[in-house]
C-alpha cells in the first residue's frame, strides 16, 4: 500500500482517512461481499452460503422465502429495509423477489423478477423477465420500459436510472425516460446509481464495462469521464454516490470483478474532482492486511460499504472516516477530462455467485 504523506503540498486536499471493519470475518465464510450501505451504516451483505443484514456490530441471516434454499440481496434504504432475490436449485422456476424488513422475509408481487434499490418511501426498482424495468409501489409494478432496459437505482424523488436496450444508460422522471448517451467514441454506457440530487454514475466504454471508464452525470454538464486509477488499468466502474457528490466503485485490470487474490482491482473514492485509491486512504494499523477491491456504496456520512482481499479470501468490509487531513494529490490517478451492462453486469458488481442456477450466477 502506498504511504500518505500528510505533509501540505501546493496539490493538498482536505480528505478522510478510513478505519477498516472486516465483515466477512462475522459471517464466518471465506467468501462475502457488501452490496449497499444506508446512513445508519447498517450493510446487505452476501456470502456463498447466505445473506445478511448489519448492523451495530451485529449480523441477522436472512431467510429465503418459503421453498426457496438460495437468495441474494441487492438494496438497502434508510428505514432498514433490504430487497434481493431468491431461487430454489432444485426447482428453478424463476426469481423470486423479496422485501425483508424487521426480521421477515416477504414475496412482492412481481414474477421472475430481481429487485436492485429500495428508497425511503419503499419504492423498489428492478427488472423483470416481462414486465421489463419496473416502479413497484404499495403492492403494484408498474412496468417503465419494455424487455431489455433494467431500473438498477432511484432516489427519493422517485427518478429511476439504469440501462436501456441493454446498452445505453438512461433516467427517468416523470413518465419520461432521458437516454443519457455514452462518453464520446463510446457505444455502451449504464447507469447505477443516483442521489437525491439528481446525480448520476456508472459506466461508459467502447463495447462494454471491461473498457469502460467511471461517469458522473448531472443535467448541466452530462457525462463526466472519472478516469482510472493508474495507466495500466483497462476499465473503471462508478457504482455509488451519496449526497455530497462523492463517488465508489473500482478501477482495475482484472475482468474477475470478484477475484479474491485482489491482483488488478483497487477500490477508488472520487471526492472533491479527485479520483483516489481507497487503499492509500485506510489509517495506519487499520488495514488488517486487505487489499481494497472495490466499493459498492457510500452513504451520506462518508462510510463506505464494498470486498476487500485478504490471505486469498474476499470479504465484506466497512469503512468508516476517521480524521481529515490533508494529503497530496495522487499521481497515479488519470486527470478528470472535460465533459464531453444488461442485468449479467449488475449482477457481477452486486450480487453473488450461485454455481446451480444461471439466473443469480455472476459475471463470467
Amino acid at each position: 500500500m502506498t504511504a500518505i504523506s500528510l505533509a501540505a503540498s501546493k496539490s493538498a486536499l482536505a480528505i478522510s482517512l478510513y478505519s477498516v471493519t472486516d465483515l466477512g470475518s462475522l459471517t464466518g465464510e471465506a467468501y462475502s461481499y457488501a452490496t449497499d450501505i444506508n446512513d445508519s451504516g447498517e450493510v446487505a451483505i452476501n456470502s456463498l452460503e447466505s445473506s445478511f443484514f448489519y448492523s451495530n456490530g451485529s449480523l441477522q441471516e436472512i431467510s429465503p422465502l418459503p421453498g426457496d434454499d438460495q437468495l441474494a440481496v441487492t438494496g438497502i434504504n434508510n428505514l432498514g429495509q433490504v430487497v434481493g432475490n431468491s431461487v430454489s436449485s432444485n426447482n428453478f422456476t424463476g426469481n423470486n423477489p423479496f422485501l425483508y424488513s424487521n426480521g421477515i422475509t416477504q414475496p412482492l408481487a412481481i414474477q421472475d423478477a430481481i429487485p436492485y434499490a429500495i428508497n425511503d418511501r419503499t419504492q423498489i426498482v428492478g427488472g423483470a423477465s416481462e414486465l421489463g424495468p419496473f416502479v413497484y409501489s404499495d403492492g403494484t409494478a408498474t412496468s417503465i420500459g419494455t424487455p431489455g432496459t433494467v431500473a438498477y437505482s432511484l432516489n427519493n424523488l422517485g427518478q429511476v436510472v439504469g440501462i436501456l436496450n441493454s446498452n445505453t444508460a438512461f433516467l427517468y422522471e416523470n413518465g419520461q425516460t432521458t437516454n443519457l448517451g455514452t462518453l464520446p467514441s463510446d457505444e455502451y454506457s449504464s447507469a447505477l446509481d443516483i442521489n437525491n440530487l439528481g446525480q448520476v454514475v456508472g459506466t461508459s466504454g467502447l463495447t462494454g464495462v471491461d473498457d469502460g471508464r467511471a461517469f458522473l452525470y448531472n443535467s448541466s454538464t452530462g457525462l463526466q469521464d472519472l478516469g482510472r486509477l493508474r495507466p495500466t488499468d483497462l476499465f473503471s466502474v462508478a457504482v455509488g454516490i451519496n449526497n455530497l457528490g462523492q463517488v465508489v466503485g473500482f478501477s482495475g485490470s482484472n475482468n474477475n470483478f470478484f477475484a479474491a487474490d485482489g491482483n488488478g482491482l483497487r477500490a477508488f473514492l472520487y471526492s472533491d474532482n479527485t479520483l483516489y485509491d481507497l487503499n492509500d486512504l485506510i489509517a495506519p494499523g487499520s488495514d488488517a492486511g486487505f487489499t481494497l477491491t472495490a466499493a459498492s456504496a457510500i452513504n451520506n456520512n462518508g462510510q463506505i460499504a464494498g470486498r476487500g482481499a485478504v490471505n486469498g479470501e474476499l470479504r465484506a468490509v466497512l469503512l468508516t472516516p476517521i480524521s481529515s487531513v490533508s494529503v497530496a494529490e495522487p499521481t497515479s490517478g488519470v486527470p478528470i477530462l472535460s465533459f464531453g451492462a444488461v442485468v449479467t453486469l449488475f449482477a457481477a458488481l452486486k450480487r453473488k455467485r450461485h454455481s446451480s442456477s444461471a439466473a443469480i450466477q455472476q459475471r463470467s
